[in-house]
């Protein structure tokens, strides 16, 4: 017995005969009439007395459909059920990431997991490492992309050895000299951190902590101060002004816009920013989550 059956019979009873109930669930009279038919010989009774003339229900008939309206409710109540669930499994969710400029790995990874989990709704938010936390601890964002950075030669330093999260490396990115190809070291191969010292420092927003106790930790391990001479809010601001040859900047690759007005010079002992998906550690962390995070895993970054 199935629920198309349940449903052929209780259509019958209800419309009171093969061809009224036949339009009701858009099936041919035929096939109403052998669904049925199918069903009586599986029970080993008579639903209906059929005539010429009317269908009838038979008592065992009557009796079915009493318990068939209870288990049409109760199957309509599973589906609901289903669907409820479904929507919590795959519903909602908030990805918070630092900037990546054009060269974005991130921006693909999200597009195939779409295409996989079509059912999930993406909600997008840019920002900066330590307010992307802050939104994480406070449920706001369910998995962001931040940075932790360090010397390449020195012990890493991420968010795997806090106990508060989930947190999984995706890719690492060296830091570069950026400069205007008329400075004195744009010809140079290779820089190394006393090149550097009393050069102007062009550097990005204030509020970018991360990076800038990062590139401030580096050159005091180098032993070599530094100077910024100038904040921009936006990494194209930084560019300009270093094409324009008022400082240099130390960026990641994937933010610099080639120029022919900018040399892009490696250093010795370089930066790294270590990008880390992360997310709570929580006894139960809700499927969707669980399934972008597992999905992102198990990419070749």
């Amino acid at each position: 017995m199935d629920m198309e059956q349940v449903k052929c019979v209780l259509a019958v009873e209800s419309y009171k005969t093969f061809l009224d109930a036949s339009f009701h669930l858009n099936r041919s009279q035929s096939s109403v009439s052998k669904s049925i038919q199918r069903l009586e010989e599986e029970l080993g009774i008579r639903l209906f007395d059929r005539t010429t003339r009317r269908v009838e229900l038979t008592p065992a008939g009557r009796d079915f459909v009493e318990l068939g309206r209870q288990i049409l409710i109760c199957y309509e109540g599973i589906l609901r059920s289903a669907q409820a669930h479904q929507k919590e499994e795959f519903g909602h969710l908030r990805i918070g990431s630092i900037y990546f400029g054009r060269n974005s790995r991130l921006d693909p990874l999200i597009a195939e997991f779409v295409r996989q989990y079509p059912s999930v709704e993406i909600d997008m938010r840019e920002g900066m490492t330590t307010p992307l936390m802050q939104a994480l601890r406070a449920k706001e964002l369910d998995v962001v992309f931040v940075s932790s950075m360090y010397l390449n030669n020195g012990s890493p330093q991420n968010f795997s050895s806090d106990p508060e999260y989930h947190a999984y490396s995706c890719f690492r990115d060296l830091y570069y000299v950026v400069m205007s190809k008329d400075h004195p070291l744009a010809e140079r191969e290779m820089l190394d951190y006393q090149d550097l010292e009393g050069e102007a420092l062009i550097a990005t927003d204030r509020a970018m902590d991360v990076y800038h106790r990062a590139v401030s930790k580096a050159f005091e391990s180098h032993g070599v101060p530094f100077t910024i001479s100038m904040y921009c809010n936006s990494v194209r601001s930084v560019l300009y002004m270093v094409s324009q040859n008022l400082g240099i900047a130390i960026l990641s690759k994937l933010v610099i816009e080639e120029s022919d007005d900018l040399r892009i010079v490696p250093m010795r002992d370089p930066l790294v920013r270590d990008t880390q998906m992360v997310i709570l550690n929580q006894k139960n962390t809700p499927p969707h989550i669980r399934a972008f995070f597992q999905f992102v895993q198990g990419q070749e970054l």
